[in-house]
């Protein structure tokens, strides 16, 4: 991402920290406030000038206590989603856009990756899969409509179209939406 903006890299990463805000607002019951969750919220347009504002509405929410009593691999996701915010927020922000929106890439497609093994019931756990470079690595099923919706949303955002640059909020939706499934069906299961 060495030749993105500044704006091009923070859309980025928080599009990728929006399709898996449902993973730090799972056992809430209450709709997350708009401020922090609403979609409008996240709008690329806008989003530069108030991912910070976001993020602290998202730090000052995060709650690790709320996961002593429950599974593990639920807390894991946590402290994954968690992390994206708490790396911008601790870091320079927009001086360390480039860095933070791979960051996010990568503890996304993790997450994703993760998801998809803690819902194999097949009971076959496996511990991370790390890939050499160069190499084309075998990605589970949400990992690669994760990886799908990264390069979309990059795309997206690089276009001169602004039909392409509007359908990148209609791509967090749906990946957000899919998280929320995701989560819903291993809770169910708990």
């Amino acid at each position: 991402m060495a030749d993105t903006t500044t704006e091009t890299a923070l859309v980025s990463g928080a599009m990728c920290l929006y399709r898996v805000l449902p993973i730090l607002r799972w056992d809430v019951s209450s709709e997350p406030s708009e401020t922090v969750a609403g979609l409008g919220e996240w709008d690329p347009e806008n989003l530069p000038g108030r991912l910070r504002g976001l993020l602290e509405g998202l730090r000052d929410n995060l709650d690790d206590e709320r996961f002593a009593d429950n599974p593990e691999k639920i807390g894991e996701l946590h402290s994954m989603a968690s992390e994206m915010v708490l790396r911008f927020l601790e870091g320079n922000g927009e001086e360390e856009a480039a860095e933070w929106s791979d960051w996010c890439s990568t503890l996304s497609l993790d997450i994703h990756q993760q998801l998809d093994e803690l819902l194999d019931e097949s009971n076959e756990r496996s511990a991370a899969v790390f890939i050499p470079a160069g190499t084309a690595p075998e990605l589970t099923h949400l990992e690669s409509l994760e990886l799908s919706d990264q390069i979309r949303t990059l795309l997206g955002l690089a276009s001169f179209d602004p039909a392409a640059q509007g359908n990148v909020l209609a791509i967090a939706e749906s990946g957000n939406r899919r998280t929320r499934e995701a989560i819903a069906r291993l809770t169910s299961s708990m």
